[in-house]
């Protein structure tokens, strides 16, 4: 990007603040449940979605665990919270993980249209409804002169854009994902396996017996390591759990395992001083970024790493459920994760091969 557009796109909400308009993704209450980073950004982009067709600048003021500001950056486009005014008439819109917004934005937006006369609307969300913007017949026009294909206005096929117009690691992170990436991915012959095991929350023991985590390792071996190639793939594993990551080292011995030590844990789980880890986890997710294979396990955190790729869906196997048996919608998907149970490889290849709402 030239340096004229940089400034151009950063500057925008800097001039005129006091007549300026904006919508805040927030996360900020050290009580206040906010999600993993999956659920968090799944809330950040459907309000950075949402932005767009009202006309509001986007902001991002997220303290929770840690400033995010201190472990991300704003890339192409400036979501520093601090370019709000202060003291300005404000709004907070509740989102939650309440579905039933679903049904209220796919016909019309007066929820934030009858907020107008408030300079800063609050949002607090962990679900992905800006999905559902592209449903709502009256903006499509909208859409369309934004640059988009109505059908494509939706985070998993807009998700790497989008990731990389709001975010860049701070300079420190940089330079350990330029080294790391290096061992991952050390010539034009090398391809990268990602696995991501969700074995489930800290205080959810029963769960993780759901979870069989040879499983990951026999696909990995009969499907993937198979080839005359296979000495040119590396492993590069995540998960909530530690274990996991020391068990690949020992099941793939003709292959070099790397993982990225004391990010094992979820964010939401941790105290309110938790940079480090939560810079960990941040990483983890960005450096997944550059796989060739993904195998994992059906997780928000798992499945949005491996969708925020140039080619989103490139060999992407889930780890989950059958559901085309099933009429699923967002209201009635609870009855499809409980029980957890009979799970399958399914190759994710375009929308609604996974449940994912």
């Amino acid at each position: 990007m030239n340096e004229h557009k940089y400034n151009t796109i950063f500057q925008l909400g800097l001039n005129n603040q006091n007549k300026e308009k904006f919508i805040q993704f927030e996360c900020v209450r050290a009580s206040e449940l906010c999600g993993g980073w999956g659920d968090r950004l799944k809330g950040i982009l459907s309000t950075y979605a949402l932005s767009m067709v009202i006309d509001r600048k986007f902001t991002i003021k997220m303290l929770r665990n840690c400033d995010l500001r201190k472990i991300l950056k704003p890339n192409e486009y400036n979501w520093d919270h601090d370019q709000v005014p202060d003291n300005v008439k404000s709004k907070e819109v509740n989102i939650g993980w309440e579905f039933s917004y679903y049904d209220k934005l796919k016909k019309d937006l007066s929820l934030f249209e009858n907020l107008k006369n408030f300079q800063l609307i609050k949002v607090r969300a962990g679900i992905q409804f800006g999905n559902v913007l592209r449903e709502n017949k009256n903006l499509h026009k909208k859409i369309k002169r934004l640059g988009y294909n109505v059908s494509e206005f939706h985070i998993v096929l807009s998700l790497h854009k989008w990731y990389n117009q709001l975010f860049k690691l701070n300079n420190e992170s940089q330079k350990k994902y330029e080294s790391l990436l290096k061992r991952l991915k050390p010539n034009d012959k090398s391809k990268l396996i990602c696995v991501q095991i969700r074995t489930g929350d800290p205080d959810s023991s029963v769960r993780r017996d759901y979870y069989t985590r040879i499983e990951y390792w026999r696909f990995i071996n009969k499907n993937i390591l198979n080839s005359s190639d296979s000495k040119n793939y590396k492993i590069f594993v995540t998960s909530d759990y530690e274990i996991v990551k020391e068990e690949a080292q020992s099941y793939f011995p003709n292959n070099e395992v790397i993982y990225n030590k004391d990010s094992s844990f979820h964010i939401d789980k941790q105290g309110d001083d938790e940079c480090r880890g939560l810079e960990s986890v941040i990483f983890d997710f960005h450096m997944m970024q550059n796989c060739d294979i993904g195998v994992i396990s059906h997780s928000g955190y798992g499945l949005l790493a491996l969708l925020n790729r140039p080619d989103p869906f490139k060999e992407l196997y889930v780890y989950s459920k059958e559901h085309k048996h099933l009429s699923l919608t967002h209201n009635n998907q609870s009855r499809y994760f409980s029980p957890w149970k009979n799970l399958s490889w399914i190759k994710y290849s375009k929308l609604g091969d996974i449940v994912f709402f």
